[in-house]
């Protein structure tokens, strides 16, 4: 899961039906299955009772793998808060051209400053998109 830039910012919810599942399925499992499958489901930050119910869908369905709400959730959160961060080097980039077309020196390195947080943040972004279309794979 992507970390966000913001750590005290909590990622927002969905709210869940909780009529969506009321049917109750009991599995077998010897312990390396079951140790298996709850690395996997720890792995993509879900339970097992989900991540087994989502694989089963997806198999019997034939459709891509689907990933939990919270992952969702976690990368929509940090592509809100880059965008935020992007706007506001913008802003600061503005400011430094108005000063140099109204004939000022901005203040020394500031130029160099917001041009280096502006190639840190785009290499966010680009990891954060990226991780996202890893995990719809």
């Amino acid at each position: 899961m992507p970390t966000l830039p913001f750590p005290d910012r909590m990622p927002r919810r969905r709210s869940r039906n909780p009529t969506e599942r009321t049917r109750k399925t009991t599995t077998r499992l010897s312990d390396d299955e079951h140790a298996e499958i709850a690395a996997a489901a720890r792995a993509r930050g879900i339970t097992v009772a989900r991540f087994l119910a989502t694989t089963a869908l997806t198999s019997a369905r034939g459709s891509t793998p689907t990933h939990s709400n919270e992952q969702l959730d976690a990368g929509i959160d940090e592509l809100a808060a880059l965008r935020t961060a992007l706007a506001r080097i913008g802003n600061n980039l503005n400011q430094i051209a108005r000063t140099y077309n109204a004939g000022g020196e901005p203040r020394e390195g500031a130029l160099d400053h917001a041009l280096a947080v502006l190639v840190k943040a785009v290499a966010r972004l680009d990891e954060s998109a990226d991780a996202l279309v890893k995990r719809r794979l």
